[in-house]
């Protein structure tokens, strides 16, 4: 999924950057308040739920603005509040401003993107960062001491107790993680579609385990099978799990009340719903299987091949009942078992918007090209609404359209 341009002009996103800084305003002001008062009084618990639900509320608006390379940062700077919340450490002035200059920081950033100025951190460092308060307390005091030394002369080089970081104390996942400067376009390209997804699905609350490690590792082979097909991954993702969230929350009538569909499964079945077109032909997947019947006949067969393998796995036979079923219509006329409304699961409905939306916004290589897709696929799945897609889904998809139009008018 593209970046949110953020320097540009149009109103919709000035709006929604406008509010944004007005609320992050707000945020900063309260925290530095609530922090000066803290480091007085450390043991009361109320000013350390304020400064808590501050990051939490900022890490949200990130998002909305599409500036999920920061959410990590301020998803580990929460977890460390957290662990201070309950006890796990104590707080003291170094950790005080460990929490102001993230806060600085984020705002120099946003202030960046706006600008179309060099960010003030590099992703090196943004990743060293969030490594570094990763599992803060679990560590000794000694440890603990040095990791925050090192997280302040990441944030601020002259602060006169942070720590240089030279070569030899970099953690091996760090130093895997970086992307090598002198890499080639495919290297880069393949760790970005990476990263965005892992940005993703931490931000749906997603925990990454061995399973999702591995499929999370295919994404990169798989969108380079088709030149059409790169950064959709990310793109899907995010229009499905927050069409999710949107749809769970409205069934409870409770603004954060959780998701409609497993979401874990759900995940698995976006990042893997086209395993088995990927063995295809190329000539057929620029077909779709409709330049003849005998081509028709294989390609009616790809969603048969990607459950199959999923389903190999006990764990995922959800995600793989959705891949199974993504080319079925409401009105039962898709495929591969004409199933109707009733008997299609909620994930396979969510995926079919998703995965056609996506192809048709999509198709196009310059900006106005892509202008015009995207009303071509917002007319497609409305025009679609009780035929080929289930209408509550097409409702909640016009939703999340209509809130986050930023990122899909790029």
């Amino acid at each position: 999924m593209s970046q949110l341009n953020l320097n540009r002009p149009d109103e919709l996103q000035r709006d929604c950057v406008d509010d944004f800084f007005e609320d992050f305003r707000d945020a900063y002001e309260q925290c530095e308040t609530t922090l000066i008062e803290l480091e007085q009084n450390p043991q009361q618990s109320e000013l350390l739920h304020g400064i808590f639900r501050v990051v939490h509320t900022i890490k949200g608006n990130l998002g909305f603005i599409g500036l999920f390379s920061l959410i990590p940062l301020l998803q580990s700077l929460e977890d460390v509040l957290d662990d201070i919340r309950k006890g796990r450490m104590a707080y003291d002035s170094a950790l005080c401003d460990v929490i102001q200059l993230t806060l600085d920081r984020t705002q120099q950033w946003v202030d960046a993107s706006i600008a179309n100025e060099p960010k003030p951190l590099s992703t090196s460092s943004l990743q060293q960062i969030c490594q570094r308060l990763s599992g803060l307390a679990s560590t000794d005091e000694r440890s603990r001491e040095q990791r925050i030394r090192h997280i302040l002369g990441l944030l601020d080089p002259e602060h006169p107790q942070g720590l240089a970081i030279t070569a030899d104390v970099l953690p091996d996942t760090v130093s895997q993680a970086t992307p090598d400067s002198s890499g080639d376009e495919t290297d880069q390209s393949a760790s970005s579609a990476i990263a965005a997804c892992r940005r993703l699905l931490q931000y749906y609350g997603i925990r990454m385990d061995a399973d999702l490690e591995f499929f999370i590792q295919l994404i990169p082979a798989l969108e380079q099978r088709h030149p059409r097909w790169l950064g959709r991954t990310a793109r899907q993702l995010f229009l499905v799990l927050e069409m999710n969230r949107l749809a769970g929350n409205k069934e409870s009538g409770n603004k954060a009340s959780g998701n409609k569909v497993d979401t874990l499964q759900l995940a698995v079945a976006v990042m893997l719903h086209d395993l088995g077109m990927s063995f295809l032909p190329l000539n057929m997947l620029d077909a779709q299987g409709l330049a003849d019947p005998a081509q028709l006949t294989v390609w009616l067969r790809h969603a048969d091949m990607g459950a199959s393998l999923v389903a190999s796995s006990p764990r995922w036979q959800d995600a793989a009942a959705m891949i199974w079923q993504h080319h079925e219509h409401h009105d039962g006329s898709g495929f591969p078992d004409g199933l109707d409304g009733g008997d299609i699961s909620e994930g396979a409905k969510l995926l079919l918007i998703a995965d056609a939306f996506d192809n048709i916004a999509n198709d196009g290589d310059r900006p106005e090209q892509r202008k015009v897709s995207l009303i071509k696929a917002l007319q497609h799945i409305n025009s679609g609404s009780g035929s080929r897609y289930d209408p509550d889904w097409v409702g909640i998809f016009s939703e999340v359209i209509k809130l986050h139009r930023q990122h899909f008018q790029r």
